[in-house]
């Protein structure tokens, strides 16, 4: 062997000793795809090794009484490191060796993990790295995330990690020793993808997801380890100061759940954490590997993992395994068929070869998990009318026969052509019909009247209002629909009256030709109810809502977008009527619901945080809302940013719990910066413009600027603002100060009179 200096020795002794602690068939392995990673030194490493055997065949030190392994652990039990002692091994790796500590200095008790990395530090700087992005990602706090509380380097160089100590089992083993279902297993995985996604959220990838790494406690609870610690492992020589936590590539691995990019030198992403989620998912649901059995070499494995698609998941399952399958409790083919379909489709996206054609997050991996548990379409297959019906079916079978779903289902192509030419014809007749009947709005009765004169919005929605009583009787499916529709412009408009009545006949002539259940009377019920709170009819309004509260409860479940939706707004309905007690517990169940259906950082999620805080400040409790609603606006301006109206709404809403606090001076500077950007992204004819200036004159009175406040309501009003403050803005206590001015009454004129012609009752 040619001769080895200490530069060189410095480096090959920590690929030495990794070697030497695997089996002789793991090592075979680990050469395998060490020769690829580092042809320059694999010469030289297997050298060593085949020196090493010969002396082990000498029975070299055989007699030695301790083996170097526990003469290692004997010295180390009852050390200190930091402000830990060392208790008990609790594993070996081929990073190093995990022990079991505890607190020694007093401050309080508490169990932590020692890891010991097995590498040493080139330089100064990269010690000082390590320590440094240590604490970095300590910073990384989630319920599913194990807590890395402290990172450091021994007086003798070693460097280690001081973890939240997990008592748990890899997440396979927990689901196989349970017998947990398909179902309960993706549940459990969803946590593992929101506590990923909370990761990626702060710019940390894991990089090395495996099932090891993902424990499940006796209670059910995930935890996952050693985020980021690939990271604090690569780059060892790279000075301090040039480094940043994720962002370049980490040789730390484990080689059958790396990414095709892992394995090529490719760009390492959130990505890569996608493609190691959806192998592990695979290995959850299948009970096997994508790229094949374990029994593989390093590079057939390399191979499979860069260059050959994986079988879909459902093809993996071999209808003889009853093992596999009697550990999701069921048979194999039941498991075969539970997982054809959506299932095959959505691994098959998060194990794609190219990073971009993967799920784009995370998140949007799990939410197509979330619609497959919630038996909607997906977003990884094509939008096919059979596929909907058939998601359809799923959601609602109050109504409808499941066997018969069936039976169209499975019909043969002939049948679905006949159904499919059939449906074209009726969507080509009602379009006809639509065509006809718009025509007609827009022909005036007298054609000589309105030369040279606009006709109005208002004038062409009353005619169309009157004429859709005959013009689509034949079609109580599409006349429903259009008074649906037609409803929405006058709720547009601010005529919540002329609203509600064609909302109401839409209800029951959809209710006599489709059914109480249709989607369409569905939504225009939900919409009769936001025209009766708009008009202030409250009792009308919440009695309704809770009909549709409890069938969306009892046929979609609790955590379904329309339960949740209709939670929030049975909760916005009782915070007008004062029952702040109801509406903060609704508003809190819909934010619990939305976290666990779409994660932390959802859009949704960050609405029903709004909609809790507001709830918060109608009952009094403005501190909780303030703080609340500071941590929902931080939340959409780091996702979003800040031209965004979700942004725009939380600032707005801020704004005004401030000013209920007091705090004059901060509201008056969210106002403005809400005003400025509603301009530049809504316009100044939106109602929620108006609204915020209507709000803003609140504030302007308080802080006695009467002219500035007049000025403000008279804009609002002249630019849409169409709530009920128009005929009650005499009343209003905030505006008690302007009752004195003689042009406070002139504004009130003004504004019954911009009422009147919008038609407002």
């Amino acid at each position: 062997m040619p001769s080895v200096n200490p530069h060189l020795w410095k480096e090959l002794s920590p690929y030495l000793d990794r070697a030497l602690e695997l089996s002789a068939e793991e090592r075979a392995a680990w050469l395998d795809s060490f020769r690829i990673s580092r042809p320059e030194l694999a010469g030289f490493i297997q050298d060593l090794l085949k020196e090493h055997s010969e002396a082990a065949e000498e029975q070299f030190l055989e007699r030695s009484p301790i083996s170097p392994g526990e003469a290692a652990a004997e010295a180390r039990k009852g050390q200190s490191v930091g402000p830990y002692t060392l208790l008990s091994p609790i594993g070996e790796g081929g990073m190093g060796s995990v022990w079991l500590g505890e607190r020694n200095d007093g401050r309080f008790d508490r169990k932590v993990a020692v890891k010991f990395l097995r590498f040493a530090f080139g330089s100064r700087g990269a010690a000082e790295r390590f320590a440094r992005e240590g604490k970095i990602l300590g910073q990384l706090a989630h319920s599913h995330i194990a807590e890395l509380v402290d990172a450091g380097v021994t007086p003798g160089g070693e460097p280690y990690l001081v973890l939240e100590y997990v008592e748990g089992q890899p997440i396979d083993e927990y689901c196989d020793r349970r017998a947990l279902t398909v179902d309960i297993r993706l549940r459990l995985f969803l946590d593992v993808l929101d506590a990923v996604a909370a990761a990626h959220a702060q710019l940390i990838v894991h990089r090395d997801l495996k099932p090891s790494n993902v424990l499940v406690r006796n209670d059910g609870q995930v935890k996952l380890l050693d985020f980021g610690i690939a990271k604090l492992l690569a780059d060892t020589e790279t000075p301090a100061e040039a480094t940043l936590v994720t962002l370049e590539a980490g040789a730390a691995l484990t080689l059958r759940f790396a990414a095709p990019e892992q394995l090529s030198g490719r760009q390492i992403t959130t990505g890569t954490d996608v493609y190691a989620l959806g192998v592990l998912l695979y290995v959850l649901l299948a009970g096997r590997h994508p790229a094949g059995t374990a029994s593989q070499s390093t590079a057939e494995l390399v191979k499979a993992i860069v260059e050959m698609e994986p079988p879909r998941i459902s093809d993996a399952v071999d209808a003889r395994d009853e093992e596999a399958a009697s550990k999701r409790g069921t048979s194999p083919e039941k498991l075969r068929r539970a997982l054809r379909g959506d299932l095959d489709l959505i691994v098959g996206k998060a194990l794609k070869k190219n990073p971009g054609e993967r799920y784009f997050s995370v998140t949007a991996f799990a939410d197509d998990l979330r619609r497959y548990l919630g038996h909607e379409p997906i977003s990884a297959r094509p939008d096919a009318i059979s596929y909907r019906l058939r998601k359809y079916v799923r959601r609602h079978r109050v109504g409808v026969s499941v066997a018969a779903g069936l039976v169209l289902l499975l019909a043969g192509f002939s049948a679905i052509q006949t159904i499919e030419l059939r449906r074209i014809t009726r969507e080509r007749d009602r379009a006809d019909r639509i065509a006809n009947f718009m025509t007609g709005i827009f022909k005036v009765s007298n054609p000589s009247e309105r030369v040279g004169n606009a006709v109005t919005a208002r004038e062409l929605l009353d005619k169309g209002s009157r004429d859709i009583q005959t013009g689509l009787s034949k079609d109580p499916v599409l006349q429903a629909q259009m008074m649906h529709v037609m409803g929405r412009a006058y709720m547009m408009l601010g005529i919540q009256s002329q609203a509600q009545s064609l909302f109401e006949q839409s209800i029951k002539i959809g209710t006599l030709s489709a059914g109480a259940d249709n989607p369409e009377t569905l939504n225009a019920t939900k919409d009769l109810v936001w025209a009766l709170f708009q008009q202030g009819r409250l009792e009308e309004a919440e009695r309704l809502e809770r009909k549709l509260l409890d069938r969306d409860r009892r046929i979609l479940g609790p955590d379904h977008p329309d339960t949740l939706g209709a939670m929030g707004q049975l909760a916005s309905i009782l915070s007008v009527k004062g029952s702040g007690t109801e509406a903060v517990r609704l508003d809190r169940e819909v934010l619990e619901g939305t976290k666990r259906r779409l994660g932390p950082n959802a859009d949704d999620t960050f609405l029903a945080m709004d909609n809790l805080s507001v709830a918060l400040a109608l009952d009094g409790k403005l501190t909780e809302a303030e703080a609340l609603e500071q941590e929902d606006l931080q939340n959409e301006v780091r996702v979003f940013g800040f031209e965004h109206l979700g942004t725009i709404s939380s600032m707005s809403n801020l704004a005004g719990i401030q000013m209920e606090l007091g705090k004059y001076d901060q509201s008056e500077k969210l106002f403005r910066r809400t005003l400025d950007l509603e301009a530049r992204v809504l316009g100044p004819d939106q109602p929620e413009t108006a609204q915020t200036k209507y709000d803003f004159a609140a504030l302007l009175v308080r802080r006695g600027k009467p002219d500035e406040a007049l000025s403000m309501i008279r804009d609002a009003i002249d630019h849409g603002l169409h709530l009920r403050v128009d005929l009650e803005i005499e009343d209003d206590p905030n505006f008690k100060p302007l009752h004195a001015d003689p042009r406070f009454a002139v504004l009130v004129a003004h504004a019954k009179k911009q009422a009147a012609l919008r038609g407002a009752d």
